[in-house]
């Protein structure tokens, strides 16, 4: 088992000592030790159900743990402002408004966030900006896909979590996804993404971790 977690380590953008985390009557984590250096690229593998969504979530600072230390950027995860001022979770599905466009849903992210960009250019990057003002509910999966990626693009934080990216995408949308997940590491942020498509998530991170029956070891 790694030391406590005594004082924070600047170089990191993660740790967990002996995290333990329950839903109810299910175990998700059980004494999990982790360290994601600060500008390290990761992927987390495992099976659907395995929890990687509820450990993203838990980093996140939408879950606390049951047991144990955590400390994104060195802030305790009990501390939630200051955890959600680091990080950015874009999520498998969602994240987005239904009855507000696509330009509307990035410019009201960029207002809850207090940040300020070119929404117009985002949409362009990611090639829905003949879709700008078209309403999120009747985009389809990828172009919902899409528009996550440019917001991801807008308000990528020191840490960024990213949930199944690949999920919806045609080859075209997947290439995309590299792309945009690629200059979060080349910004020298910290990229944390779960998948299950362990060879294309190679090439935009260095490690891979696997989760299962709520244990999580280095994937070769």
């Amino acid at each position: 088992m790694d030391a406590p977690l005594s004082t924070p380590a600047a170089e990191y953008a993660v740790q967990l000592r002996g995290a333990w985390l329950r839903l109810g009557r299910e175990v998700i984590l059980r004494g999990v030790d982790l360290d994601i250096a600060a500008g390290e690229g990761v992927t987390l593998l495992g099976e659907n159900g395995a929890g990687k969504t509820t450990l993203l979530r838990l980093l996140a600072s939408s879950l606390r743990l049951t047991r144990g230390e955590g400390r994104v950027h060195g802030y305790d995860l009990r501390d939630s402002r200051s955890v959600r001022d680091h990080v950015h979770l874009m999520p498998v599905e969602g994240g987005t408004y239904p009855d507000l466009t696509a330009a509307e849903n990035l410019d009201f992210a960029l207002q809850m966030h207090r940040l300020s960009g070119d929404t117009g250019a985002a949409l362009r990057r990611v090639g829905l900006e003949k879709a700008a003002e078209r309403r999120v509910r009747f985009l389809s999966a990828g172009m919902r896909k899409r528009l996550n990626l440019a917001r991801l693009s807008l308000l990528a934080r020191p840490l960024t979590l990213v949930d199944e990216p690949f999920a919806n995408l045609d080859a075209a949308g997947r290439h995309l996804a590299l792309e945009v997940l690629a200059e979060v590491t080349g910004r020298g942020q910290t990229l944390l993404l779960a998948a299950h498509e362990p060879d294309l998530a190679a090439q935009v991170t260095g490690r891979a971790l696997h989760l299962s029956a709520g244990s999580l070891t280095d994937s070769p």
